[in-house]
């Protein structure tokens, strides 16, 4: 036997039982309404595994551009 609820939804949006209870909305995003500080968020292995962090763009001393094209084979 399955019970029954009836949920009513009032003017704000909360949805409250037929005796007045109100009733959370499990699919509501609970993470969006709670603030994250990502400076004391950890850092996992592949954050630091992201495309915009390659050797070019993170590293401190960057080697000098070529100067010369003048590249030829010799044989």
């Amino acid at each position: 036997m399955v019970a029954t609820i009836v949920l009513i939804q009032d003017a704000t949006g909360n949805l409250h039982d037929q005796k007045g209870a109100v009733i959370h909305d499990t699919d509501a995003d609970i993470a969006a309404a709670q603030a994250v500080d990502e400076a004391a968020r950890p850092r996992t292995l592949a954050d630091y595994n992201m495309q915009d962090q390659n050797y070019e763009n993170r590293s401190a001393i960057r080697p000098p551009a070529i100067q010369r094209q003048d590249f030829e084979l010799k044989p």
